[in-house]
């Protein structure tokens, strides 16, 4: 009986009196089906108790029977046996991450006595030895590795949500003018340490591949017959077919009639012992080339941004853009927007007078006007009933129009 009253009962707005047992009953439930029974004395106790929980269910840390004695050494093995099957870039991204974090906070601290506090001691140390990119980068890494932590029931919260990122807007449009990309090419063709850097450039700035599918190109992703590059796999995770206009196309006719035998890249290392391996390393010779031709403030990635500049400023539209450099979206390609002669030109013309003067009201049409607004029966053809849907006399002249024009060319 005690048990059918109690369900009976409405726990969800806090505690109820049982007069019966001359106590404040609780009951909480979390999202996971479990429950939370407690009986008060006062009902003061009872309320805060009920207000806590909900706290803590409502902002994602109601976890408490997840243990407390996991270090952080243990949960960081275990995050990187799990990153280096998950993550493609575990090894260049997030393993020099979790090294800083090891070296910032002590591998022996257990994850239940990490606090927001500390994470942004460690925060505002760094942000004075590097730029705050980097460190919001390393804030997103260890976000991402407490919430694992929280759904394998290693850890009860997330310490790192309290903590503010510096969010700043990093994002740059550096691109070569033409006669930069002249001087760059020429400067690249003197550079003997550096092979294959001048089509490297070439092809950089012809197709905006990213530098890791550039270099890592096979002549299997190539179709001469169709002038398309199809790379399997891209940083989105996604295949990208690109088309070859005429320069690039012969830059890799070129470098396939001095292709070595038996070799699947466009790029590989002639002899040593990466002989067969693609050549990624092309640091020094770039900044040779660029020291060279005189120019600064230049990255290897900019050949990319040059690549989507040049075209917006031909007239190319964004979509068309976005699916040449693989987005999927239009976000990371309105930087390119205000380059184009025509973005938002025929929008701001809206603001200028109109050219053509309306008539007054009561000021009468001339003959003429009169002579061509006098309206014509539609031939009525099978399964229409010939009438225009509007109610509008100045789209029903146009259509007429259209229809005698076209009649009269038939």
């Amino acid at each position: 009986m005690e048990t059918a009253d109690r369900q009976n009962r409405d726990f969800s707005k806090g505690p109820v009196w049982d007069p019966a047992r001359n106590r404040w009953l609780v009951e909480i439930r979390y999202p996971d089906g479990s429950r939370l029974r407690k009986r008060f004395r006062r009902d003061r106790d009872a309320q805060r108790l009920w207000a806590a929980e909900q706290a803590k269910i409502e902002n994602g840390t109601w976890h408490e029977h997840a243990p407390k004695c996991v270090t952080l050494a243990t949960a960081f093995g275990l995050y990187r046996t799990y990153s280096k099957v998950q993550n493609r870039s575990h090894e260049t991204y997030i393993e020099p991450v979790l090294s800083m974090w090891e070296t910032a906070i002590k591998t022996s601290s257990l994850l239940a006595r990490i606090k927001p506090a500390q994470i942004e001691d460690v925060k505002l140390r760094r942000a004075q030895t590097v730029a705050h990119s980097t460190v919001d980068k390393d804030l997103a890494v260890l976000k991402s590795f407490f919430n694992w932590c929280m759904s394998h029931g290693l850890a009860a919260s997330n310490p790192v949500r309290s903590v503010k990122f510096f969010n700043e807007d990093n994002s740059r449009l550096r691109y070569l003018t033409e006669d930069e990309y002249k001087r760059l090419l020429d400067a690249a063709r003197k550079v003997e340490s550096s092979r294959y850097l001048p089509e490297k450039i070439i092809l950089a700035v012809h197709t905006g591949l990213r530098r890791g599918s550039l270099f890592n190109l096979r002549w299997d992703e190539v179709d001469f017959l169709n002038r398309v590059v199809r790379i399997p796999r891209t940083k989105s995770g996604r295949p990208h077919s690109l088309p070859l206009n005429a320069t690039a196309l012969t830059t890799i006719q070129a470098l396939y009639t001095q292709r070595l035998p038996d070799c699947p890249y466009v790029f590989p290392h002639a002899r040593g012992r990466k002989a067969g391996q693609p050549v990624k390393d092309v640091k020094n010779g770039f900044h040779a080339a660029l020291e060279g031709a005189k120019i600064e403030n230049f990255t290897w990635h900019d050949l990319r941004h040059t690549f989507a500049s040049w075209l917006m400023m031909k007239g190319a539209s964004l979509r068309a853009i976005a699916e040449l450099l693989g987005h999927r979206g239009l976000r990371m390609v309105m930087r390119y927007a205000h380059l184009s002669p025509a973005y938002l030109s025929a929008e701001v013309a809206l603001l200028d007078a109109p050219q053509a003067k309306r008539a007054r009201k009561g000021q009468p049409a001339r003959k003429a006007d009169r002579a061509r607004a006098k309206v014509v029966k539609f031939p009525r053809e099978i399964g229409s009933s010939g009438k225009i849907r509007t109610y509008n006399p100045p789209v029903n002249r146009l259509t007429q129009a259209v229809y005698l024009v076209g009649s009269s060319v038939g």
